[in-house]
């Protein structure tokens, strides 16, 4: 690991607070994670990202050792089980929350849309007239399409396909969400409602955390970061790790870890002092 990896910058008291009430009651606590710019590096679509192997014994141990431990992020449970992280008793939140597996069991908490169809037929033409005909489109998720674009591509071009793809997602009674170099046209989910769901049921179990902490890199964990600060108010400890530059998500982190080694560095000390 490079040295600042290491590094663990608490930026609230309340962070700290939760950290340690990890460390006193681990058999309530939950852990969820980001997947993409969090554990790790963004790719381009379709090269795979390279996982670092120490993620899925560190997670294993996790799982052993805390009430719930797992992945809300916007990559299916399919992907998640390719990158060689779904272990047993993992909790995914696949597709920000529209699938749910555990144990070998898989949910749908939101239906699959059934204008994807329409969509698919659609998509080339409106790349075709943006002059993106080369673009990517991914179809290996159920519930959404995702349009890959360069990195260099000029902004107006980014804007003015975002444009085109919101007025389709719009036809098709659907939501467009622009991302890291790609933009994705799905059912209206979020990350909120999705841990707000997890967490619900837990409780419904008869059981409360003694913390909640989940990791995010980008706006769309704003609306994580929503959930946890709810949980707060209501007396339970929570924690907010940020684990990029980016500005939202750094001014309402609790704890700052540097990219997925970083998260990693922090995973591995949370298996550490919830160890018994």
């Amino acid at each position: 690991m490079h040295a600042d990896s290491h590094v663990l910058t608490f930026q609230t008291e309340a962070g700290k607070e939760a950290w340690k009430a990890a460390a006193r009651n681990p058999e309530r606590a939950v852990i969820m994670l980001d997947g993409d710019g969090t554990m790790w590096d963004i790719v381009k679509y379709p090269t795979m990202p390279n996982v670092d192997r120490r993620y899925r014994p560190v997670l294993d141990d996790l799982i052993a050792q805390t009430g719930a431990t797992g992945m809300l992020t916007g990559r299916s449970v399919g992907q998640v089980r390719d990158f060689g992280l779904l272990g047993e008793g993992l909790h995914v939140l696949g597709q920000f929350g529209c699938e749910w597996f555990h144990d070998g069991r898989l949910v749908l908490p939101v239906e699959r849309p059934v204008t994807l169809s329409v969509v698919d037929e659609e998509l080339p033409k409106v790349l075709a007239k943006a002059g993106l005909a080369d673009a990517t489109i991914e179809g290996v998720k159920s519930h959404f399409r995702a349009v890959h674009y360069d990195a260099g591509m000029d902004r107006e071009k980014v804007a003015a396909l975002v444009a085109a793809l919101t007025d389709l997602a719009g036809a098709t009674g659907l939501v467009c969400l622009p991302g890291h170099n790609v933009i994705e046209l799905g059912p209206q989910v979020n990350k909120r409602d999705s841990l707000n769901r997890f967490v619900d049921a837990l409780i419904a179990l008869m059981w409360v955390p003694s913390v909640v902490l989940y990791a995010g890199d980008s706006e769309p964990d704003l609306a994580a970061f929503d959930v946890l600060d709810a949980l707060r108010a209501m007396g339970i400890p929570t924690l907010k790790v940020g684990t990029s530059d980016n500005t939202a998500v750094k001014a309402r982190s609790d704890l700052l870890v540097r990219g997925p080694l970083g998260t990693l560095s922090m995973l591995l000390r949370l298996r550490n002092i919830t160890r018994r």
